[in-house]
């Protein structure tokens, strides 16, 4: 092998940062206590490099923040925060594919109102002053605020949009082992392309 050659894989699958580091999340939410080892176990046996994505909702409203629902964040300044992160995003996505890689897809947190891939949070009722709500009730279809931005931006760009998986680790209704085994016959579909 010579020295411009080496063992990279050249795929790339951009993760949201509450799956690498559950201290994003909104308190209880947790269901893990730092990151979900299997997940990253299953993007390592798969030759995937990882490419962290921003929290959205730890950079606009920190750490402590309250428990929202994708209405309260669809406003065109938390739209903007967004877009600002998602062409960072969509930039690394650049880079890589001028350099020959492939981003292979985004893994995301399902249920999350600003990064749900195939579902997300919406109530009317929430807003004003905090009151005991069920997250549970606010599930609904759809994308979050920062998926749709992210989306658009890689858009906007000309790139492929590569395949999204919204990783539904907080959804307590299914067993931990069903979310993992249906996430493990995802991503060796789209490893192997």
């Amino acid at each position: 092998m010579s020295r411009f050659e080496d063992a990279r894989s050249k795929k790339v699958i951009f993760v949201s940062s509450c799956l690498l580091n559950t201290n994003n999340k909104v308190r209880g939410l947790g269901r893990y206590p730092g990151m979900c080892k299997d997940v990253f176990d299953v993007l390592h046996q798969n030759d995937l490099g990882i490419q962290q994505m921003d929290c959205p909702e730890t950079l606009y409203l920190g750490i402590q923040r309250w428990w929202y629902t994708k209405n309260l964040y669809d406003n065109r300044g938390f739209r903007d925060h967004c877009r600002e992160i998602a062409e960072r995003t969509v930039t690394y996505m650049e880079e890589y594919r001028r350099a020959g890689y492939k981003t292979v897809g985004v893994l995301s947190c399902d249920g999350s109102p600003t990064c749900g891939v195939s579902i997300t949070s919406y109530d009317e009722n929430w807003g004003g002053s905090p009151a005991d709500l069920n997250f549970n009730d606010a599930i609904v279809e759809g994308e979050g605020v920062y998926i749709e931005e992210l989306k658009a931006a890689i858009a906007d760009r000309g790139l492929e949009v590569p395949p999204f998986y919204g990783l539904a680790l907080d959804d307590e209704s299914v067993p931990i082992e069903k979310i993992l085994d249906d996430f493990r016959a995802y991503i060796k579909k789209i490893s192997s392309k």
